[in-house]
């Protein structure tokens, strides 16, 4: 019997699709970085390309690691199943966005809950609507489903009035099953006002559409003392869900701990059959529960990031930055999308990498392909100083 007759359908298909995204499950990153190393005489190489908060998790994480105590609690967990009803979790998670403890579904990163939810609502043929640029992932595992996907480009990479009211009619044309959208956008950075969210839901209502929103960066756009979220919408819409994940601010990517808020039941219930029993570990558990108890720690990184990108766009807007030929978007994240006016995605990238700078390629994301775009995360105003010299080396390397 031929092999690849005992996969699914939709499996083989799945198998003939090439990502776009700029994440690839085939490469060794540690291994790639030391060649990165070797081969150009490289003393460090900074990962750019992963946005993540690059101060790292919270102070009060750092004072319980260093306890005596902690060693005894994670050998005496080691030979346990992890807690999976996560009640403390759920009851702090309840206060920061005002919503009921129960409405709160857990994965293994928001990954593995965008999965979850295509696989309890999608059927092949389905469907689904998605804004592009955005995350790659809503596509892939859309398609693994057999959906049917229709791309709404941004003009101008913008979300805007017009995006809003194109989303809005393409749901009365046709019957979608669902809408993915990420806020702020990925990769684009850029924050969608709430009335814009609750005007698409209340049409997705009349048409009896489901809405993802994913706020994976949604702490960089929250207020010192309010979340900013299209969580305070989930009464009112039981056709939403809010994901949110603790890898990005909270820099615990490694816990692999994200969430989904829904109102619906039926919701939660179909997501959660999905679910693995032990999506994470106690050692997780415990780190994210510790995270949400920081927030003047996340209000510290959200200022601090202000003052980075406020530092970073003024250098590059000075008259002799030496940066002309490039362009960057602004973004209410800490990651922004750059390209070059001459050189294209692949060899900007090659380039940077060779001065020690891994940056995110955007060139095959659909909505940009071919467009010459990467992506950047920001770091410190010294480490941003290296990575704009780099881009200066690439610039005049056309002239060499």
């Amino acid at each position: 019997m031929n092999k690849e007759a005992r996969l699914s359908r939709l499996t083989r298909m799945a198998l003939g699709r090439e990502s776009s995204d700029y994440l690839s499950r085939d490469v060794d990153e540690l291994t790639m970085v030391e060649e990165l190393k070797n081969k150009y005489g490289l003393e460090n190489v900074y990962r750019f390309d992963v946005g993540k908060n690059i101060d790292g998790f919270s102070p009060l994480i750092q004072d319980v690691l260093e306890t005596p105590e902690l060693l005894g609690l994670i050998t005496g967990s080691l030979t346990e199943y992890p807690e999976n009803s996560y009640q403390r979790l759920r009851r702090q998670l309840s206060l920061h966005h005002d919503i009921p403890p129960e409405w709160f579904v857990f994965g293994a990163g928001l990954e593995s809950v965008i999965d979850h939810i295509a696989r309890a609502v999608l059927d092949p043929g389905d469907h689904v609507l998605i804004p592009v640029p955005n995350f790659d992932v809503f596509q892939s595992v859309s398609f693994r489903m057999g959906a049917s996907l229709t791309f709404m480009e941004m003009p101008g990479l913008c979300w805007d009035g017009n995006i809003l009211e194109s989303l809005c009619r393409k749901m009365k044309e046709k019957t979608y099953r669902l809408v993915w959208l990420s806020n702020p956008v990925n990769p684009t950075g850029q924050f969608i006002p709430q009335d814009d969210i609750h005007r698409l839901l209340s049409h997705a209502s009349e048409t009896r559409t489901l809405v993802v929103v994913d706020e994976a960066y949604g702490e960089y756009t929250d207020r010192p003392h309010a979340v900013r979220s299209a969580s305070s919408l989930l009464k009112s819409y039981p056709n939403l869900m809010v994901l949110r994940t603790f890898s990005k601010v909270h820099c615990l990517p490694s816990a692999r701990v994200g969430y989904m808020a829904a109102s619906s039941e039926r919701l939660r219930q179909a997501t959660n059959t999905y679910r693995p029993m032990f999506p994470f570990s106690w050692f997780s558990l415990y780190m994210a529960q510790l995270a949400v108890l920081d927030g003047d720690y996340v209000n510290e990184i959200r200022r601090r990031n202000q003052e980075r990108k406020k530092c970073f766009f003024n250098r590059i807007r000075q008259q002799d930055s030496g940066l002309e030929t490039f362009m960057f978007l602004e973004s209410d994240t800490n990651t922004l999308m750059f390209r070059h006016r001459d050189l294209g995605a692949d060899a900007l990238h090659g380039l940077l990498a060779e001065r020690g700078f891994l940056t995110a390629n955007l060139n095959r994301l659909t909505g940009i392909q071919n467009q010459g775009f990467l992506r950047m995360t920001l770091h410190g105003d010294a480490v941003n100083e290296k990575f704009l010299d780099a881009c200066r080396w690439c610039g005049r390397h056309l002239f060499r």
